[in-house]
């Protein structure tokens, strides 16, 4: 994530780690190197898997050996994914300091260190000699949604870039206005305190410098994914409680709910937006 101190995601059920490690631990025992399909269902914390990111790579038209930064890159899943499959040279950038830990770890584990440089860091201070100009691409996967100060993000964005890189973000974006009880869940569960709808997320982008966009609502292919991910962890709860322990596993069945709830409630939508520094 980034810009905010991580006590902000202390209620969101999705960043406690136990979680994650209590899955992985039959495959941190094996004794041949991992790969990103073996930890694909546990290391991807956006929407629909490899699947996704094989779309931006189509979007952006990334090519072997690119130059790719991955703001918000969670447990480095994506970028690993990318560096393995797409030959690319990834930055991933991540404020959390457990998320960042166990990102190296796992890179380290799938042999993909050289490729994949795990930065823990505020994406807002990204700036100056050895950050400038560097990047052929920038990706950002439900991440931005934790950032309210957009202005300052996106000019770091920006800079990031090289004269004519490209973007690729999956976000969420407001759709009406919002109920007092959507607000509260988004900045209480899913640590979202500031939702634009699609005019202003496009204004924010346009006034940094970005252009050619495309906004392509994303909404009716997010809302079956987030209601089976809810309905299966429902499912299966008693298996969850013995492995994460009740009151992790409440968490996360409260969280998936909450996120399937928001999206089929018609307020607040998914969007994938690709663009061009001009």
């Amino acid at each position: 994530m980034t810009e905010q101190h991580s006590s902000r995601f202390d209620d969101m059920a999705l960043y406690d780690l136990q979680h994650v490690r209590n899955a992985l631990t039959p495959l941190l025992s094996r004794l041949d190197p991992l790969t990103p399909g073996d930890l694909e269902p546990y290391d991807q914390l956006h929407y629909l898997g490899h699947h996704a990111l094989d779309h931006a790579v189509a979007q952006l038209r990334i090519t072997p050996g690119a130059d790719v930064v991955d703001i918000g890159s969670g447990l480095g899943g994506p970028a690993r994914y990318l560096a393995e499959r797409y030959e690319c040279r990834l930055t991933a950038v991540e404020l959390q300091p457990e998320l960042h830990r166990l990102s190296e770890e796992l890179t380290t584990l799938c042999g993909l260190s050289e490729r994949v440089r795990a930065v823990e860091a505020d994406a807002l201070t990204l700036d100056g000699e050895g950050w400038t100009g560097r990047h052929d691409h920038l990706i950002s996967l439900l991440a931005i949604l934790h950032i309210p100060r957009r202005e300052e993000l996106f000019g770091v964005c920006r800079d990031l870039l090289r004269p004519e890189g490209t973007f690729y973000i999956e976000d969420f974006y407001t759709r009406r206005p919002l109920t007092d009880d959507e607000r509260t869940d988004l900045a209480d569960l899913v640590a979202c305190p500031y939702l634009p709808d699609e005019a202003r997320y496009r204004k924010d982008l346009e006034q940094a410098g970005f252009t050619d966009m495309t906004w392509t609502d994303a909404t009716d292919l997010w809302l079956p994914w987030v209601r089976d991910r809810a309905d299966a962890f429902r499912r299966g709860y008693e298996e969850r409680v013995r492995l994460h322990g009740e009151p992790l596993a409440g968490r996360l069945l409260r969280f998936y709910d909450t996120v399937s709830a928001l999206l089929a409630g018609g307020g607040i939508g998914g969007v994938r937006i690709t663009g061009r520094r001009g």
